[in-house]
């Protein structure tokens, strides 16, 4: 916890990756951690995990340097991604839900970005920033996305627009990998499986510390064999050193029960296509549609939690590649960064940690029932007073004085979502810090309403753009509560110059000059004119 307070804010490591005099002005609200359906559905005979969702959504614009009132020049939304991050007790989740780029970056007249595309140093500062704050000790942590190629996510109708550069499914799965390389190089490389002799001598040593945090990315593209997944992310950077992503996927180790059915070991996150293919399994289960069924994540009383057509892991994978969003010609890539801590802590046991999944017999639970019944003691309940009725057919007529509430109504504080309502900064299901929170923290019923705000634009055109950024901007002002929630950042990041002129050299660049004659004073050696032989004409 004490190193988060001497963290640098998101919006000094913004300016650090930006180019040099690129000013940008970021928009940042968030939701307080609310409780949600598990991630993980919990086995047979045993309890859910509680969970805990938080949303957050960070929008980058720009002003057009060429437009006609240089008093006041047009503001245009660049880019948005979407976040949400849950948490359990032993475990948090990060989720890239959603990204887009309008394509009007071209309009900042930055030339050429030769220090890296500012749109993918965004998403990467970003995810790179949550992971930070939101480092617990002793917890695990994970980074999940899928990448999947479409015209347009979050901004309506910029795919009109001829400035945005879309890109195809192998070169967004590419531009993911290389956006969350910082992370990785953040923490250390996971080391080889060590002897029990060796992790005996190495708990006996110095404790760790949070700096032995490891990182590993994970990439999984169905249809795709091993081998041909290399070619997607980030080689090593030495022949001999080891890879730090591998082409394979975590769940046996994020999942709260590994040795569990399938369907407990797949997260379940919102428009995944994971997600959908679980449901259409799902209904292979005898007790699909009970009271028990009926939520997501709920957990079946008649069956052993076992599919009939998907038995594995890898039989998953496998049918994966054959769905329509996988078999449709394109690729999509599913993609986690996993934080091992050095030292995992263990939970205490209480009500919420799930039962064995071995039950009792009925034998059995039936003289555990005798004995604890005769072992203690009966408590004697006090019988409560007897109201007497009122005669309401005849005599006098009561008087009933109206209750006066001695607090005030909260109406007024749910308008505001600057100042969070009656939710600790601390719990044993989250960490929520105040660093961390977004410029405008708002009820999840306000942060629909701001998406549906931004889904309901036009951003074909610069027009449109500008006026459909301006709208949204005073929509979310008007449910946060605030007037100015916006903060501009000026880029501080130089060109460096190419590989292999490190040593102070200038760069060797060609030009086209005119030949010189030689003269005598070069010393060339020239024949005389009678030696001269002319080429003859054909």
């Amino acid at each position: 916890m004490a190193e988060m307070a001497t963290s640098p804010s998101l919006y000094d490591l913004l300016a650090d990756a930006l180019p040099k005099d690129a000013a940008f002005t970021f928009y940042h609200y968030s939701t307080p951690p609310t409780k949600s359906t598990p991630l993980f559905a919990a086995p047979p005979h045993a309890k859910s995990e509680r969970t805990y969702c938080e949303s957050h959504f960070l929008a980058a614009s720009i002003h057009a340097r060429d437009s006609p009132n240089a008093a006041a020049p047009d503001e245009l939304l660049v880019l948005a991604i979407e976040v949400l991050l849950y948490t359990t007790k032993r475990l948090t989740t990060i989720f890239v839900s959603k990204a887009d780029s309008t394509g009007y970056l071209s309009l900042l007249d930055t030339g050429r970005p030769q220090c890296g595309s500012p749109l993918k140093a965004i998403c990467g500062i970003f995810v790179l920033w949550l992971t930070k704050e939101r480092q617990r000790e002793g917890r695990r942590m994970v980074v999940s996305l899928f990448a999947r190629a479409q015209d347009q996510y979050l901004f309506p109708a910029s795919i009109e627009n001829k400035g945005k550069h879309l890109l195809d499914d192998k070169e967004l799965v590419r531009w993911w990998c290389k956006a969350l390389d910082p992370l990785l190089k953040e923490y250390k490389e996971e080391e080889a499986p060590k002897s029990l002799c060796e992790r005996l001598s190495a708990a006996a040593g110095s404790l760790p510390s949070s700096s032995d945090y490891t990182a590993k990315g994970y990439l999984v593209i169905p249809g795709l064999e091993p081998h041909d997944t290399l070619r997607y992310y980030t080689p090593a950077p030495a022949p001999g050193a080891s890879r730090r992503w591998t082409a394979a996927h975590p769940l046996l180790q994020i999942a709260p029960h590994p040795a569990a059915p399938p369907r407990c070991l797949i997260p379940h996150f919102p428009d995944d296509p994971k997600a959908r293919f679980l449901d259409e399994l799902d209904d292979e289960l005898p007790d699909r549609g009970t009271d028990a069924m009926t939520k997501e994540g709920g957990t079946p009383s008649r069956s052993n939690g076992q599919w009939k057509s998907v038995k594995t892991l890898d039989q998953f994978w496998e049918f994966m590649a054959f769905r329509q969003e996988c078999s449709s010609g394109r690729i999509v890539g599913f993609i986690w960064i996993v934080i091992t801590p050095p030292k995992p802590s263990i939970p205490e046991e209480d009500d919420s940690q799930p039962l064995q999944l071995s039950a009792f017999s009925q034998d059995d639970a039936q003289s555990t029932a005798v004995l604890s019944q005769l072992g203690t003691p009966k408590k004697k309940v006090a019988k409560k007073a007897r109201r007497r009725k009122i005669n309401t057919n005849h005599g006098p007529i009561p008087l009933v004085l109206p209750r006066i509430k001695s607090s005030s109504s909260n109406l007024s504080t749910l308008s505001t979502g600057s100042q969070p309502k009656s939710v600790p900064e601390c719990g044993p299901y989250y960490w929520w810090p105040v660093k961390s929170r977004g410029t405008v923290v708002l009820t999840s019923k306000e942060y629909n309403r701001a998406h549906e705000v931004l889904l309901q634009q036009n951003f074909s055109t610069r027009a449109a753009a500008s006026k459909s950024t301006r709208r949204w901007k005073e929509e979310v002002a008007v449910l946060g509560g605030v007037i100015n929630w916006g903060k501009t950042v000026v880029g501080s990041k130089e060109f460096k110059p190419a590989e292999g002129t490190g040593n102070g050299a200038p760069a060797v660049t060609l030009v086209a000059t005119k030949k010189r004659k030689p003269t005598e004073s070069d010393g060339v050696n020239t024949l005389s004119a009678g030696l001269v032989r002319k080429k003859p004409k054909k």
